[in-house]
């Protein structure tokens, strides 16, 4: 699989880190159905998702450039991620 065309047809870019190096990223504040589809492709807690209420004020999506270091983050939860279970993720986006 092409990881470099998976992300960057769902939206993905990749932003520079001075410090920490290369990342694809995909940052979604505004888009709330985006949000909630994001978050039920990636297993959030169901009861976040229940009374069609996301109360997310930011969903962020980020590998580094090998595609190593997948971590998907809503508000303050943070999840690390294998490569391999991230993209099959992205794919169901």
């Amino acid at each position: 699989m092409d990881y470099r065309k998976l992300l960057e047809s769902k939206g993905f870019v990749l932003n520079n880190y001075p410090e920490d190096g290369k990342f694809w990223e995909l940052v979604v504040k505004d888009d709330e159905n985006l949000k909630r589809h994001i978050c039920k492709v990636f297993k959030t807690d169901v009861e976040l998702l229940d009374n069609n209420v996301v109360d997310i004020d930011k969903v962020i999506l980020q590998c580094a450039e090998d595609y190593s270091r997948c971590v998907f983050y809503y508000d303050c939860n943070l999840y690390n991620m294998e490569t391999d279970e991230f993209m099959k993720c992205i794919e169901n986006m």
